[in-house]
Order: structure tokens, then C-alpha cells, then sequence
């Protein structure tokens, strides 16, 4: 873990929030100069704390509406297998999100669909593919009540 002062942690949530805000704003708004400010960011980028900076798209304009969340459970649990899954998984552009569980399944994956039907053809022609699938079970959500979200660094 890498220690944050205040106003670090001030940087942080204001970019969590929209990362579009210029740094003259940020500086601004946590009492400090550009160029100090600057240097915050860049560091906080360079340890890694700022993975990187994205645009927040609205599923239902861009013709992915459906969310699906797929619980995987594998045959086998050997390493070479557990890999080739893993690297599978992250050729699938519809799926956002991929965590490895403790529990009665191995993996649960975020997935995106344009509707049921596109989500079937995903399953028949992706998923059920996947290497060392012994089992999927498919939860699709009707709302969703929050999304997204900021990581509270205090």
C-alpha cells in the first residue's frame, strides 16, 4: 500500500469523478499551485495508484444494454488449465470483468449483451468454449441500482 496524504486522496476523488477536470481545477480545489499539483498526479500514475483514465459509456446508447453476470466452475484445478482459461476469458470482448472466487464456483464474469438472443449466441459460441468449463450459471440483471462507483481512500 502507498501512503496518501489529504490532498492526494483530495486528487484522487476528484478525478475519480471526472477525469476530464483540468489540473488548474484540481489545484484549485485542494489550496495548491499547478505545478505541485502536476507533480501529484504524475507520481500517483507512476506508483501505480492511477491505473489510467476512461470514459463511462451508457450501455443502452451504444447497444449493450443487457448485463449478465456468469458464475464458471471449472472440471480441473491445474495451473496450465487455470491459464488457458484466464487468457481465453480476456480475448471476449463482451466481458468486462472477470474475478477469480472462493466458494462453490471459480469465476464470475461481468458480461454485456445487445439483448437475450446476443447473449445466447455469446454462451453457445464463447463461453461454452472456454477451456476446463465443467458448469455456468447465468444470472442477467433486470436494474441496475448502482454501478461504477469511486474507491473511498480514507
Amino acid at each position: 500500500m502507498i501512503e496518501l496524504d489529504d490532498i492526494d486522496k483530495q486528487i484522487i476523488a476528484l478525478l475519480q469523478e471526472n477525469a476530464r477536470i483540468s489540473n488548474r481545477e484540481i489545484a484549485k480545489r485542494v489550496g495548491l499551485t499547478a505545478t505541485p499539483t502536476i507533480e501529484r498526479v504524475k507520481r500517483l500514475e507512476r506508483e501505480g495508484v492511477i491505473k489510467g483514465y476512461t470514459a463511462v459509456l451508457e450501455k443502452e446508447k451504444v447497444g449493450k444494454g443487457m448485463t449478465v453476470f456468469v458464475k464458471v466452475t471449472l472440471s480441473v484445478h491445474q495451473m496450465s488449465l487455470l491459464d488457458g482459461f484466464i487468457e481465453a476469458v480476456r480475448g471476449i470482448p463482451e466481458i468486462l470483468s472477470c474475478y477469480h472466487t472462493t466458494g462453490q464456483t471459480d469465476f464470475l464474469l461481468h458480461v454485456v449483451a445487445t439483448d437475450i438472443a446476443d447473449y445466447e449466441r455469446l454462451l453457445r459460441d464463447k463461453l461454452t468454449t472456454l477451456p476446463d468449463v465443467q458448469r455456468l450459471e447465468t444470472t442477467m440483471v433486470l436494474r441496475a441500482i448502482k454501478e461504477g462507483g469511486y474507491i473511498p481512500t480514507s
